[in-house]
Formats: C-alpha cells, structure tokens, sequence
C-alpha cells in the first residue's frame, strides 16, 4: 500500500509539474521545489528498505544454508543408521543358526544317553559298570573296565550338560542380537524422522529467500523509479526557475545572486573505469546503504558526500544516480588522490 502511494505521488508530481511549466511559467517554481522534498524524502525510504531488504536476504540464506547442512548431516545419519540395522539383522541371523545348532547338539547328547540306557536295559542290567566287573578274567581287568566304565560315564554327563550350556549361551546370544535389531530399528526411524523434518525446514529456508528477492527486486526496481523521478524533478524546476526568470523584466539593479537549485546530473566523460572501482568498494551496487557510514557504489562517508557538493544531488551517496555519484567523485580525487580509495583506488 505504501508503494502503491508512492507511486502514485511520483506520477502526480510529474503532471503537476509539467502543467506548472506550460501553463503558469512565472510560478511553477514552488511547486516543484515541495515535490523534490517530497520524492527525495521516498528516495531515502526506498533506499532504506533495499538496504533491510538486503540484510533480511542475507540473514535468511545464512539460514537455507545451515537448513542445507543439516539436511545433509541427517541424511548421513540415516546412511549409517541403515547400516547398523542390516549389521545387527545379519548378527541376528548368525546368532540364531548359532542357537539351532546348539540345539540340535543338545539333541544328539540327550539321544546318546538315551541309547545308553536302552542298552542296558535291554541286556538285563541297568549297572554296565556291574556287567564289566563280573565277567572280567581277573583282578587286573576288573580295574581297567571299571576306570573305563567310570570314564565313559562321566563322558556322557559332560558331554549333555556342555550342549545345554552352549545352547543357553546361544540362546541369551540370540536374544541380545533381537534386541540390537529393535534398537537399530528404532535410531533409523528417528534418523528417518529427522531427515524429513531437515527436508521441511530446507523447503522452508528456499521458499523464505525466494519471497524476500521477490520483495528485494521490486524495491530495488522502486528506487529506480524514484531516482529517476527525483532527477526529473529537479531538472524540470530548473527548467522553471530559468522560465521565470526569462519571463520577468530586468530589474532596476540586480539582486545579489544566491540560487539553490540542484544542478542537472553532469555527463559522464571520464576515461577512469569508476565502474570498477564500484565493483571493488560495492559489488557495484550504487545504491546500497552499508549501514557503517558509507553510502553508495562508491562508498561516500557523510562528510565527504556533502563537503564536495554531494548535496546538491541528493541528501547522500546512495539516494543519487551513478551519474551524480561519478562527478561527486571527480572532484573527491581531484582533492585527496586515489587514497581516498585506499583498496580499491588502484582500478582508476
């Protein structure tokens, strides 16, 4: 809303002015001078909200840019996330062939006791320790097949209580590698979780900085047009100020001279690239407001924009046109050499 007046002032201060000069030459001075203050007052705003503009557009790719670098870091995450979780199903898969393997050890153990005990049963003993005494041939062979018997009995417990061991021991293994599978599950779908959520705030940072270049262009765009009409403004009260005085009889004696009118924008002639110099000091932007004191593409201070005639243009460097700013600076080396421009001087 607040362009849209400005605009709409612009263009009502150029008829008013253009009717000022066909109609009533003698008086369409004053007219102009209120417009000027008027439009060089926009000026300064618009360029006062490029400049926010441009910082609010830095700040928020600064954002896009960590937005980025997250997305990235929780993309890697979910990699290794990913990763994990097939390592812990793959020990899983190992520790339950473990398991069934333990298991049928186990089986294999218990079935040879089993067959034990059929034997003996079926030979009409269930003592083979007994059978082997008796039918030895003497007192010598009757303690060898009891130190073998004793052996072999005690083979048989140590064999079935090692399989369960090794089976319990499978099992807990088992157990433990399901769980290391829940848990990976688990951190993947968090890492999942949080890429979706960098995903978001990434689309958010971009749709963030596309609206404020939208915004900066169009400000950027309306600064040009208040410049232009701040220029043509000036040039058309100039251009009245000399009717009226053509209009009028001379007078009786003179009156001392002491005009304020804000003189036309100079032609550039000069064969010093200043362009360059823009380049260095400004990225060529000749409207920018740093904030830091120094005004323009070519980074006027205050001080030195008004003591070499800069106020004639505009009330600072970056409210006039290139033009303006370039014979501003003319003068500036012509006074102080190229280390007014202690960097980027060596471009003249």
């Amino acid at each position: 809303m607040l362009r849209r007046r400005r605009l709409g002032r612009l263009r009502a201060a150029g008829l008013a002015v253009g009717i000022g000069l066909l109609v009533v030459p003698g008086t369409a001075s004053a007219a102009p001078g209120d417009e000027v203050g008027a439009v060089a007052q926009d000026a300064e705003d618009a360029a006062a909200e490029v400049s926010r503009l441009l910082e609010q557009t830095g700040a928020a790719q600064a954002a896009a840019d960590e937005a980025d670098a997250r997305a990235a870091r929780a993309e890697d995450e979910l990699a290794a996330m990913r990763q994990a979780s097939a390592d812990a199903r793959a020990e899983a898969r190992g520790a339950a062939d473990a398991a069934q393997r333990a298991q049928a050890e186990l089986a294999a153990a218990r079935d040879a006791v089993a067959r034990f005990a059929r034997s003996s049963y079926m030979s009409g003993s269930s003592s083979p320790l007994l059978e082997g005494l008796l039918t030895a041939d003497g007192p010598a062979q009757m303690m060898e097949r009891a130190a073998l018997l004793a052996a072999a009995g005690d083979h048989r417990g140590s064999a079935v209580a090692g399989a369960a061991n090794a089976r319990q021991r499978a099992v807990e293994a088992r157990t433990a590698a399901q769980r290391a599978v829940t848990e990976a599950d688990r951190l993947q779908q968090a890492a999942r979780a949080a890429v979706e959520a960098a995903a978001d705030a990434r689309a958010e940072a971009d749709r963030v900085v596309a609206g404020l270049r939208e915004q900066q262009a169009a400000a950027e765009q309306e600064l040009a047009q208040v410049r232009a009409a701040l220029l043509d403004l000036q040039q058309q009260r100039d251009a009245a100020e000399r009717a009226s005085r053509a209009s009028s009889p001379p007078p009786a004696s003179p009156p001392p001279s002491g005009g304020t009118s804000s003189p036309a924008p100079p032609p550039v002639s000069s064969a010093r690239n200043w362009d360059a110099v823009a380049q260095c000091e400004s990225g060529g932007n000749w409207s920018i407001n740093t904030g830091n004191g120094y005004y323009g593409g070519l980074q006027f201070s205050s001080s030195t924009w008004l003591g070499y005639g800069g106020g004639s243009y505009a009330p600072r460097a970056d409210l006039a046109t290139r033009e303006q700013q370039i014979a501003v600076a003319e003068k500036v080396l012509a006074g102080q050499g190229r280390g007014a421009w202690p960097t980027c001087g060596r471009n003249l």
